[in-house]
């Protein structure tokens, strides 16, 4: 198969780099902004090549129009909002209601956060889940717990997907057995009253929709029927889509139709590295699923974007259309890593990837525009950039999601038009104290949880931490972010130890008015 035409959207970005700082977002553009946050790094966590995990990191609509981005930090859920220019508009947090957390889900009218604990008794009244709800702006409506459930690890082994119909939500996820197996689950609870529709939590594999050993999972509510796709490495070893035969919004089956969609190699129980999923989408009149895979024969070991086709009112294996958006072939050093699918309408999609370059992640993101019966409908246009386990959105035309890299966070954005415009990018919000803009030594994030007093006092209060930093942190030569650090900065520069001595605040106010247009090292 020849390689697909690629268009590289790449030389605009150095031009913007210079002039667009603080401006807004060019309508219809791929774009970016360059910001600081908290000390994580996603980049690259999209692609899997045994397992995939739960994502930490989300990005919602508000339908208001502002999006936020959502991130696990450990033992706080992090939630900063922006509005449709890109500005920061504020940040807050929300608690850990159990010890793990296991995925976030921005519905329709609500936002889902699913919190688990491990059961190594095998307990069966201990609380293994629970499944809270907020409105959009972010206030607890109320929550469903599940006890025991078979469930000795709750989201174990594979990713947490979500979807909802009607009055109901469903939550497909991971877990380990009592008898030490992994598999997948099901949830289903009802909205109106808080109430547990139903747990599906012993391995049945593939005719009762709970499939042992997954290695990713995906789950849609769509037509009134609820349909998943799973990456099975065990029997069957294959990609399979299975739907329940009860209608969505009601108590699911324990019986389901499915189809295997894409053989695996290897033996059973063990990794695929050749295959892995990105995404399950549903269009007019197919179910959709987009992977990568290399040759089932193994004669290659270059991995290809595939896009298998099930119709919607069968699951016999021998319907199942393969059509592939790539074409990579052996001797070339380009692989494709495990893509990201946007449904844009119920007839247009986007799949979006990065390429490996043999064992380098080549920091480019391509995408592809895909009709309702998975023909692609676009070429391939590429830009600069990272992906990261921020599953992309649609918001106000664009399709969007971010990236961290230590304490540097980067939002991305291309046309959801097929339009191919040039990509451009601004900078995040400046953060200011009577006048000063203190973004470029100071990260409210990285503040708090590099200093314990810090959290404890300013933890839920962004404009008191910033007053400390200003008023007492600098003085106290406190670091505010990753990219500066006070006594590196004295340690680098003998004219500025010259200069300031011991007077921190001197080096923090040098760095943001002369330091770092002048391009010095404020690292170690």
């Amino acid at each position: 198969m020849a390689k697909s035409r690629k268009k590289k959207i790449l030389a605009p970005i150095l031009v913007l780099l210079c002039i667009l700082v603080a401006a807004p977002i060019i309508a219809g553009a791929a774009s970016k902004i360059n910001g600081k946050s908290i000390v994580t790094n996603n980049i690259h966590d999209n692609d899997y090549t045994g397992r995939k995990r739960v994502a930490n990191c989300y990005v919602v609509d508000n339908k208001n129009a502002t999006f936020s981005r959502v991130e696990n930090m450990g033992d706080i859920v992090l939630i900063e909002t922006y509005n449709s220019g890109l500005t920061l508009l504020g940040q807050s947090f929300i608690g850990m209601e159990l010890p793990v957390f296991g995925g976030f889900w921005g519905g329709a009218a609500y936002n889902y956060v699913i919190f688990g604990q491990d059961n190594p008794e095998m307990d069966n009244n201990k609380e293994v889940l629970r499944l809270v709800r907020f409105d959009k702006a972010w206030n607890r409506l109320g929550s469903v717990s599940v006890y025991g459930a078979n469930t000795l690890y709750p989201f174990y082994g594979c990713n947490t997907d979500f979807t909802e119909y009607g009055d109901a939500v469903y939550v497909r996820m991971g877990h380990m057995t009592y008898s030490g197996q992994q598999a997948v689950m099901t949830i289903a609870a009802r909205n109106s009253d808080n109430a547990l529709l139903q747990v599906q939590c012993d391995i049945g594999g593939t005719t009762y929709g709970t499939v042992e050993n997954s290695a990713a999972t995906f789950i849609e509510a769509c037509d009134g029927e609820v349909s998943f796709v799973d990456h099975c490495l065990g029997s069957p070893r294959a990609v399979t889509a299975g739907k329940y035969t009860i209608p969505a919004g009601a108590d699911f089956a324990s019986w389901c139709y499915n189809a295997d969609v894409l053989s695996l190699r290897g033996s059973a129980g063990t990794d695929t590295p050749g295959t892995s999923i990105g995404g399950y989408e549903v269009s007019g009149q197919y179910r959709l699923i987009f992977g990568v895979t290399d040759p089932y024969d193994g004669s290659s070991p270059n991995r290809n974007i595939f896009i298998a086709t099930v119709p919607k009112n069968s699951y016999y294996s021998d319907e199942v259309r393969i059509a592939y958006a790539t074409g990579y072939a052996y001797g070339d050093m380009e692989s494709a890593m495990t893509p990201y699918v946007v449904k844009i309408n119920s007839d247009q999609f986007v799949v979006i990837w990065e390429n490996r370059n043999g064992y380098a992640e080549s920091n480019t993101v391509n995408w592809v525009f895909v009709n309702g019966s998975g023909q692609l409908t676009s070429q391939i246009y590429s830009m600069t950039g990272c992906l990261s386990d921020c599953q992309p959105i649609l918001f106000n035309g664009k399709i969007v999601w971010y990236t961290t890299n230590a304490a540097n966070c980067t939002v991305y954005s291309f046309s959801a038009s097929n339009s191919g415009v040039a990509p451009s990018y601004t900078a995040r919000a400046a953060i200011v104290n009577k006048g000063v803009d203190y973004s470029k030594v100071y990260d409210f994030a990285y503040y708090i949880n590099r200093y314990p007093d810090m959290r404890v006092l300013y933890g839920s209060n962004p404009a008191g931490a910033l007053q400390h930093f200003v008023s007492n942190g600098m003085a106290e030569g406190r670091q505010g972010c990753e990219n500066f650090d006070p006594i590196a900065y004295k340690n680098n520069y003998a004219d500025l130890r010259n200069a300031f001595g011991n007077d921190w605040k001197q080096y923090y106010l040098h760095f943001i008015n002369y330091g770092y247009s002048e391009g010095r090292n404020a690292r170690r």
